[in-house]
């Protein structure tokens, strides 16, 4: 696992711009609503932490553990395996 990314997609700056730019369209576009986000375990926990930070209105947050794969294989198949919040 050293050294096994092979490239850096988008560097820590543009996240953090994207993050900025999302928070503010979805805070005026959801405006005296209070929306709900969705995340799929387990990796998206950084982003969505990153994104609400910008978020100024009321929202909850909410997770989906899901799987396509059967070890190291996709199955071709998308499984719930657990659903937190009943949405």
């Amino acid at each position: 696992m050293i050294n096994d990314i092979k490239k850096v997609s988008l560097s820590v700056e543009q996240i953090d711009g994207i993050c900025k730019r999302l928070g503010k369209e979805i805070s005026k576009d959801y405006e005296g609503k209070e929306p709900v986000f969705i995340g799929l375990l387990k990796g998206c926990n950084p982003f969505m932490m990153d994104l609400l930070k910008e978020v100024t209105i009321r929202c909850s947050l909410d997770y989906l553990d899901v799987s396509s794969y059967n070890g190291t294989a996709s199955t071709g198949v998308v499984v719930l395996h657990k659903e937190n919040g009943g949405y």
